[in-house]
């Protein structure tokens, strides 16, 4: 799948969480990835939870697909509840 995003959008992302949304493969394409819905009214968002072995961190990838592409929106550190829910997955 194709990844697009917004050069603006992706500056901004990298200067408020330190990562470049071209890096948005390295969650999506996760093999142990928990996909989540976002509650959002104008759009279907996707949320993939992954622990990104590269970088020992867990990251949350906000996206938005369409078409053959993946439109994305955010690339960031998890929070501690998006850790916990993405440990709980692994364990079920």
């Amino acid at each position: 799948m194709r990844i697009d995003f917004d050069p603006a959008k992706d500056a901004a992302n990298r200067a408020k969480h330190g990562l470049s949304l071209g890096d948005a493969y390295l969650v999506y394409d996760a093999p142990d990835k928990l996909t989540l819905i976002s509650p959002r009214v104008e759009e279907e968002r996707k949320l993939d939870i992954a622990m990104v072995e590269m970088m020992g961190v867990v990251l949350v990838l906000v996206y938005v697909e369409r078409g053959e592409s993946l439109r994305a929106i955010s690339l960031r550190r998890a929070s501690r509840h998006e850790r916990r829910l993405y440990e709980a997955a692994k364990q079920d």
